[in-house]
């Protein structure tokens, strides 16, 4: 008999024996089972992008009406009523919005959401009435 030219070396037996081995545990084991929580995360969409802002735009619209004429007098009168309006028109319908009705308008409820926080931020709390 003729000697191989050339003959397999340890390195070769150990992986052909490890990779063996692989293929067969993986035909052997049951499916994974998928969690929520394991799917790559996905960026919003463009039109989920452009409801959040029309609910944005609403907020500061309205935040604008609100707070023009307390804001523009020499003595200012108190800010509560404004404020309690603000705080339920962002939080109390942009949750119900969200919870609720669903659909296009819970993209919409996250935008009013967060023009009050970005007003509140920017402003120091002037143009949402928490300055009391």
């Amino acid at each position: 008999m003729t000697e191989p030219e050339n003959p397999p070396s340890l390195e070769d037996e150990i992986f052909s024996v490890a990779s063996r081995v692989e293929v067969e545990s993986a035909k052997d084991s049951a499916p994974r089972i998928r969690l929520p929580w394991d799917k790559a995360p996905q960026l919003p969409g463009g039109r989920f992008t452009g409801i959040v802002a029309a609910g944005f735009g609403t907020f500061v619209l309205v935040d604008v009406i609100m707070m023009w004429a307390p804001l523009k007098m020499a003595r200012r009168p108190s800010l509560l009523p404004q404020m309690v309006i603000l705080l339920l028109l962002a939080f109390g319908l942009g949750s119900l919005l969200i919870w609720k009705v669903g659909g296009s308008w819970r993209a919409f409820g996250i935008g009013m959401m967060l023009a009050w926080v970005f007003l509140t931020l920017v402003s120091v709390g002037f143009l949402t009435g928490l300055t009391l």
